[in-house]
C-alpha cells in the first residue's frame, strides 16, 4: 500500500505511478591527444513527477473527506510560497507496517518544492472529479554568504564568500503514526500533555482526532 503526502497532507489516491530522476551532472572533456575522459561531479537534484486523482464524490478508496478543491489549493499555496516542504512515500505491508519511508536514500527528510503541475479536467474519463500531474524537485540545503549571492549574468553560477549554514526553512518536527496510536498519546509522549491533541490535529487539517491511520505523518511544530 502507497502514501503519498505533500506538506503533511495525505492524497486522496495513491498515484497509480511515480517517476524520479535522478540528474546527472557529470562532464566528459577531450585531451589533446583526441582522449576522452569523464569528470565526475555531485549527482543533481533529484526530480519526481506523478499524475494525482483528485474527487468529488465519495468512493471507497479514497483516504479523507476533502474534495479536490481543497488540494488545489494546497498545490498553489505550495507554489506561491517559494519554500519548500517535506514530501513523503510512504510503503507499508499488508499488516500495516511501514517496510519504507520516503523516495530519497540520499536525504532523512526529503524536502522539494513544487516546480509546476497541470491540471487535467476530461468529462468522459474523469467526470466530475480531475487529475493533476505534478512535478517536484529535490531541495538541497545550501552555504550563503552573509551579504549577497553573485550570480553570472546568464544565472548559471553563482559565488559564495563568507559562509553561514542556512537550510531556508526551519526543520519542521513530525510524528510517524504507528499502530496503536492515538492523538491523544502522541501529544502525551511528544509533549508531557495529551491535552494539545485538539491543537495539532488543527494544524494536520484532521477533522476527526479518534481516525488516524498508520504511517500518517503528522506535523507537531
Amino acid at each position: 500500500m502507497y502514501q503519498f503526502y505533500l506538506d503533511g497532507v495525505q492524497l486522496p489516491v495513491a498515484p497509480a505511478s511515480m517517476s524520479t530522476k535522478i540528474n546527472n551532472k557529470n562532464s566528459t572533456l577531450t585531451l589533446l591527444n583526441g582522449e576522452e575522459i569523464n569528470l565526475i561531479k555531485s549527482p543533481g537534484l533529484t526530480e519526481v513527477t506523478f499524475t494525482a486523482l483528485l474527487v468529488n464524490r465519495e468512493y471507497p478508496f479514497c483516504k479523507g473527506s476533502q474534495r479536490a478543491q481543497f488540494y488545489l489549493d494546497l498545490f498553489e499555496r505550495l507554489k506561491l510560497s517559494q519554500q519548500p516542504f517535506l514530501f513523503l512515500v510512504i510503503r507499508t505491508d499488508d499488516n500495516g507496517k511501514v517496510v519504507y519511508q520516503g523516495n530519497s536514500s540520499e536525504n532523512k527528510e526529503p524536502y522539494y518544492t513544487l516546480e509546476e503541475y497541470t491540471i487535467q479536467e476530461d468529462a468522459e474519463e474523469y467526470g466530475v472529479d480531475c487529475a493533476v500531474e505534478l512535478s517536484l524537485k529535490q531541495y538541497r540545503s545550501y552555504s550563503s554568504a552573509t551579504g549577497k549571492i553573485q550570480i553570472d549574468n546568464n544565472g548559471q553560477s553563482a559565488t559564495v564568500t563568507k559562509q553561514r549554514e542556512t537550510t531556508g526553512k526551519q526543520t519542521e518536527k513530525s510524528y510517524t503514526v504507528q499502530k496503536g496510536d492515538t492523538l491523544y498519546n502522541i501529544c502525551k509522549k511528544e509533549f508531557g500533555d495529551g491535552s494539545k491533541y485538539q491543537e495539532i490535529a488543527q494544524k494536520n487539517n484532521i477533522t476527526n482526532p479518534n481516525y488516524l491511520q498508520i504511517g500518517q505523518v503528522l506535523k507537531l511544530e
